[in-house]
């Protein structure tokens, strides 16, 4: 299933380096590197990086850099990141995310806690200085 959130983590592979070892994705156990037989090439899933940096530390030609991703969600006013990806999940799911699904947190249900102006929803706008 496509994901619209953005991987908090970035695999950066300096080719010129890389000697195909594969050392890197003998060490990633969350599958964010993999090797491509085909292509004869090593490869990245950023979305499953968590950023432990085991790839460039065991890397015997220092070609793996971790880095975050600086399209990241920002914090903002209103919304800190942790809500705008609990949204996007909540959305991609068709559901709320339950604390025995392997969240460790209470999820809020975002959609009961908005507020919306009347003229923002009605067509053609409300005007409050005049009855309709």
């Amino acid at each position: 299933m496509k994901t619209y959130l953005a991987p908090k983590f970035l695999i950066k592979r300096d080719a010129d380096f890389c000697i195909q070892c594969k050392v890197c994705v003998n060490q990633c156990t969350f599958d964010a590197l993999y090797y491509d037989a085909e292509d004869d090439e090593v490869k990245s899933r950023p979305e499953n990086c968590v950023g432990c940096h085991r790839c460039e530390l065991f890397c015997p030609t220092q070609a793996m850099t971790i880095i975050r991703n600086p399209q990241e969600y920002r914090e903002n006013y209103n919304w800190r990141p942790e809500v705008v990806e609990d949204i996007l999940k909540q959305a991609e799911t068709g559901g709320v995310l339950l604390t025995g699904m392997g969240d460790d947190k209470g999820q809020r249900i975002y959609w009961d806690h908005l507020v919306l102006n009347a003229s923002q929803v009605t067509n053609p706008s409300i005007d409050p200085l005049r009855e309709p």
